[in-house]
């Protein structure tokens, strides 16, 4: 959302940055701290977040 790169959002977050390709490439889920966290860093509101998500799953 913001053009960061993985290791660019793995060092906003403080987390390594494999965790992000693993997120990224869908071999990891985020937990609801997690997943609230990523949003903040996207600078992505948490709920906007779950209704694309939503809208994704329900054409």
């Amino acid at each position: 959302m913001r053009g960061y790169s993985m290791r660019d959002l793995a060092d906003i977050l403080g987390e390594p940055h494999s965790l992000v390709q693993k997120t990224e490439n869908l071999e990891r889920r985020l937990d609801i701290y997690e997943y609230v966290q990523y949003c903040k860093a996207l600078g992505i509101d948490p709920k906007q977040g779950l209704a694309i998500l939503e809208s994704k799953d329900n054409p």
